[in-house]
């Protein structure tokens, strides 16, 4: 029976923007969640952002921000305009964007610090010469600032000022948000009998810190490397020497231990693992989502990373006393679930596969995804075996046009038949 439901995914490249639509008194609320695009921007954000304020009769009962990256935040800040002549009820962020939290502040200053850091470094070894491997890099550091936007003030900093006070009238509530924590809905939506749960992020550091289980990846072979990258060797054994074989002089003015620690921190390898590491540490901040309306069991993942899905499916450190299954709890909701918001845009450290085969079978999925953005997302093997959870009913962000310039990608396949494209581009519709 159709309770009227409607999931609405944008086309924007590398990003992810939904709008969630719930039938209330009187009329429909409308619920956003994330707007943002990074790599491989189409230049369509704008037209998306247009299109939804048209939509929802510049009304959001909720705004719901999964995680500050650029690619789920930038709408905010490049369509400012737009969003100040949107009044919204409430918004929800992670627990980590709460400005009352001395600890949480503290740890994003630091990280975004270290991400400005990074760029620089990884800008200086492009302007040296051509390094894909230095632009994806790159890349990252920036999805965490969002690079630097007019008046130097970094891109996210403008999208985050908009969340914070940029909407329409007085502004929202803000509530910052845990595993486990009870939401407080806007009231239209709650007297509508719609609901949600807070599934995360966990709240333990530990668990934020665990990004990977390479068990549980859907990889495709040994394209995957190793945690942890092998050291970088420039010259040969014959030029190496030890501390003793040189004078304090030759250390001058920084000192033996100083000089070492810049040169540790200054090596391609150890920049880069600590430009993954600050991306990941960012996504497994995402606000993991189950709503439920009229029968129905939406999981939105944000792009929650091992530690934050560890917390959720295990209720602690996976391999611990107590933690080595899934919980009752996650075996009854993924049993239940009815449409899954597939994580981290199709990447293959974002949907475990504990997760996916205590997914119901014919349960419907979308993914916001882009090829050609990061390597290897989305993951073929981890598409397949939602496919086969969802009996073929997985839809593709680039499966609709994003305007002339942008058609659809031949290679993502026809659209499938549970879904629909009403205007035939820029966004794609499920409807329960």
């Amino acid at each position: 029976m159709a309770s009227g439901l409607r999931v609405r995914m944008y086309r924007i490249g590398f990003g992810d923007f939904f709008l969630l639509s719930v039938p209330s008194a009187p009329g429909v609320s409308h619920i956003l969640i994330d707007c943002g695009v990074h790599a491989k921007d189409l230049g369509s954000m704008r037209a998306a952002v247009t299109q939804m304020a048209k939509d929802c009769g510049n009304r959001l009962a909720l705004v719901i921000m999964t995680h500050r990256h650029a690619d789920h935040i930038s709408g905010f800040g490049s369509c400012a305009d737009i969003f100040a002549q949107i009044e919204v009820e409430r918004v929800w962020m992670p627990w980590f964007e709460n400005p009352g939290d001395q600890k949480a502040v503290a740890f994003q200053a630091s990280l975004v610090a270290m991400a400005g850091h990074l760029g620089r470094q990884f800008q200086a070894r492009l302007a040296a010469k051509p390094d894909p491997e230095a632009e994806q890099l790159l890349s990252m550091a920036e999805n965490i600032t969002g690079g630097l936007g007019l008046a130097g003030i970094a891109a996210n900093q403008k999208a985050l000022n908009v969340l914070h006070g940029g909407f329409k009238g007085s502004q929202p509530a803000h509530d910052y948000y845990k595993a486990g924590d009870v939401p407080t809905l806007p009231p239209g939506l709650a007297a509508a009998g719609f609901a949600a749960e807070i599934l995360g992020p966990p709240i333990d550091d530990a668990l934020i810190g665990q990004m990977t289980n390479k068990n549980q990846q859907y990889l495709a072979g040994v394209t995957e490397g190793d945690d942890q990258p092998e050291k970088l060797k420039p010259f040969a054994n014959a030029f190496r020497g030890k501390r003793d074989d040189y004078g304090d002089k030759a250390f001058e003015p920084y000192g033996y231990d100083r000089m070492m620690r810049m040169l540790e921190g200054a090596q391609p390898d150890v920049l880069a693992a600590q430009a993954e590491a600050a991306d990941k540490t960012l996504n497994n901040q995402s606000l993991v989502i189950l709503f439920s309306f009229g029968g129905k069991n939406l999981l939105f993942a944000g792009d929650a990373q091992w530690g934050n899905w560890e917390n959720f499916l295990y209720g602690g450190a996976y391999g611990t006393p107590g933690h080595t299954q899934l919980t009752a709890k996650a075996q009854d909701i993924l049993g239940k679930i009815d449409f899954y918001k597939v994580g981290h845009h199709g990447s293959a450290n974002a949907t475990p596969k504990d997760a996916v085969k205590a997914m119901r079978i014919g349960c419907v999925g979308m993914c916001s995804t882009q090829e050609h953005a990061y390597n290897e997302v989305p993951r073929a093997p981890l598409l397949d075996a939602l496919r086969q959870r969802m009996n073929d009913q997985l839809a593709r962000s680039d499966q609709v046009a994003a305007g002339a310039d942008a058609p659809a990608n031949p290679d993502a396949g026809a659209l499938p038949k549970a879904f629909s494209a009403p205007a035939h581009e820029l966004f794609i519709d499920y409807a329960f």
